[in-house]
């Protein structure tokens, strides 16, 4: 994944991307994460009034401007990093920074539009939904009106540079990237039961050991380790994994697991999103995680503390 270089020509195609239930909580017009990547305020950035001149010209969104107030900016003046375009594929700069945000804030922040312009932002070049199904957005998983203050771009600039760093190594295939495609796939999806399988996956991604010898129990144990801090934190942490086990193994052979089953799935995202933020926002897990022998030496490590 390349970062995109500076803006130098109009003709550069640039992408707004407008995340529904991002409150704008930011003391400035807009933040630049990196070249080719704007967090900005739509009250105050031309692509605001862009959406709404649309919204009543073209009838966007039935000609009744949603309460956008944040939206990401992609460029690339090259035109040749296709990583920029939305709906590229899961490795897009745009599933990147929606995966993230996801994951910060413990639940998607709603429907996504996309507006694309040649002229920065005087015209609209089109627009569509990001994700065009509208469908994946699962209630249980909906977090409303999150705000987008300073403690949480500074810790969304510290995963970045934690991830760019890894990209820029060329690891290809790793466990991080396996772990965030999959939990990218658990909010991306139709149901809650498809979101419970993809989070026991991110699960296993990252703590399975190395061999098959009571897979649970080691997954279990060695989440505990990781997450806990005191020996009735490490217990509850081992108990919890070994229930969600239980309703994973409903899921994948076919059985119908109750109501109560079903709503343990959401705090169980919220239990992923933790655990992946404690991993990602560390450089050095990060470079442990994708090292199998690195990762080995770890959890073998954790077991024996």
């Amino acid at each position: 994944m390349r970062v995109g270089c500076n803006f130098r020509t109009n003709h550069t195609m640039k992408f707004a991307i407008l995340i529904n239930l991002l409150d704008w909580g930011h003391e400035g017009k807009e933040f630049i994460l990196d070249e080719g990547l704007t967090f900005v305020n739509l009250n105050t950035h031309p692509v605001g009034k862009l959406y709404k001149k649309i919204c009543k010209s073209d009838k966007v969104d039935h000609g009744d401007p949603s309460g956008y107030d944040t939206a990401l900016v992609l460029y690339d003046d090259t035109g040749e990093d296709h990583s920029f375009f939305p709906t590229a594929s899961k490795y897009s700069l745009s599933t990147t920074f929606i995966n993230l945000l996801t994951i910060i804030y413990k639940g998607t922040l709603g429907q996504c539009r996309v507006i694309a312009t040649k002229d920065n932002f005087k015209t609209s070049h089109g627009t569509y939904m990001l994700y065009e199904n509208q469908t994946e957005f699962i209630d249980e998983l909906v977090v409303l009106h999150s705000n987008f203050d300073r403690q949480n771009i500074e810790l969304l600039e510290s995963i970045w540079v934690n991830l760019k760093a890894t990209y820029s190594k060329n690891i290809q295939n790793s466990r991080i990237d396996n772990a965030l495609n999959f939990f990218y796939l658990s909010w991306n999806t139709l149901t809650l039961e498809q979101t419970g399988i993809c989070l026991s996956i991110v699960l296993e991604t990252l703590f399975a050991p190395h061999s098959n010898n009571e897979l649970i129990h080691q997954i279990s144990y060695n989440v505990a380790k990781f997450t806990g801090t005191t020996k009735q934190q490490k217990n509850d942490v081992y108990k919890y994994i070994k229930k969600y086990y239980s309703i994973r193994s409903k899921l994948v052979h076919g059985e119908t697991i109750n109501n109560d089953e079903l709503k343990s799935i959401p705090l169980f995202f919220k239990f992923i999103c933790d655990l992946i933020l404690k991993i990602i926002r560390d450089q050095n897990l990060i470079h442990t995680f994708n090292d199998n022998k690195l990762r080995k030496e770890f959890i073998e490590k954790q077991m024996f503390e």
